[in-house]
Parts: C-alpha cells; structure tokens; sequence
C-alpha cells in the first residue's frame, strides 16, 4: 500500500509522539497587533510597563532616572520656547512621548518629537515627524546602533541623541536609501537648530 510520505519527508521517526521534532517557529509581532493590544489594555503604558517593537519582537522600557527625564525635558522646553520666539507654534508642536511607527514591524516611543500640529493617528507616520529626540544613559548603543538605523529607515528628517554620560548631543540628518548623509557631534559649548527652524539656536548648555 502506497503512502503519502517518502522515506525523507515523513513525519514518523519512532519517538513516543509519533512525529519528528519539528523545530520552533517564532511567532513576530506586527504594529498592528501592538496597536490591537494597547486598544484592549494590555499595557497599562505606565512606567512599569512601557514596550516598545523592534523588528517583531517587545522590547520592555526601563524607568526612567532623573538625569534622563531632567536632559529630555530641558530639551523638550528648549524646542517650545524656539517655536514660540519664531512665530512657529501654530504649525508645530514639542511631544513628551508618543510612539513612532516606523515600519511594518518596529514602532519607538521616543523621549521627545517635534510634529506637524495637524497630525491625527495613533501612531505617528514617518511623514508626520520633523525631529525625534532620544535622552541616552543605558540605552546610549541601542539609541546610535539599531533606532538610528530603523529611523532612516522611515525616512525620518532629523534624529538627536543626547548621550548624558559625555554630555554631548549626537545629530543625524537628511537620510538618503536608509542612512543618515549628514552626522554631527555637539558639546555643552555648542549650540543648535533642527532643519525645521534653522534660526531656533538652542545653546546646548541649557540641556545639559
């Protein structure tokens, strides 16, 4: 009698189950499904259970410290009072938060975000973002390695880093076929300004 199995492909080899072992198969997350559970209330989206995707998989946020929330607030206040001084805050707005879609599969919840002031979803696109702001202490090589690869990505315009420890803001702008063609390093001496609003001038000294 004839089987539907070859010697090479049939699932019998003998064990008590009766099947070969098979392997796992990982099961990936999209947006999408984050988007459903965070509707249903799985995450209650406080300090002791921020998440973020990465590449299909959570990725649970630690609290905060003071030197981290202090250099990410300063920076936030910085950017409104720039905005209000150029007669921009009609078109624009400085976020403590919110998450970023930035592809299929990965979605941040930045430290600080300057977005167009009409922007309505729940989670923000690519094209609704002028500035993402990351504060780094223990995530500082997460922050430049794979979030700055994932945020050109996106086709985000402009991404600070400021890393607390060598109290220095890292600057990545004008991201070309997924990498950033523009790089800078600033110190508590400089000063700067987002490509949004070349005249903001923000000294770096009052960050950091």
């Amino acid at each position: 009698m004839s089987t539907p199995f070859g010697p090479s492909d049939s699932p019998f080899d003998g064990s008590p189950e009766g099947f070969a072992e098979q392997g796992v198969t990982e099961f990936l997350l999209t947006v999408d499904d984050l988007e459903t559970m965070l509707r249903a209330g799985v995450f209650d989206r406080d300090d002791a259970t921020r998440v973020e995707l990465e590449d299909g998989r959570l990725v649970r946020m630690s609290s905060e410290s003071l030197h981290h929330a202090r250099a990410a607030a300063r920076l936030s206040l910085a950017l409104n009072l720039a905005l209000t001084r150029l007669d921009m805050a009609d078109r624009f707005e400085v976020l403590n938060g919110g998450t970023v879609r930035v592809s299929d599969f990965s979605a941040f919840d930045p430290d600080g975000a300057v977005i167009a002031r009409d922007a309505e979803a729940f989670f923000l696109r690519p094209d609704q973002v002028l500035l993402v702001i990351e504060s780094s202490l223990a995530t500082l090589k997460r922050d430049l390695g794979s979030k700055s690869h994932a945020y050109a990505a996106a086709g985000i315009a402009e991404y600070w880093v400021i890393d607390i420890k060598h109290t220095q803001l890292h600057v990545f702008r004008r991201p070309v076929a997924g990498d950033w063609t523009e790089r800078l390093i600033l110190t508590a001496a400089d000063s700067v300004s987002p490509l949004f609003a070349t005249d903001a001038d923000i000294a770096l000294t009052s960050v950091f």
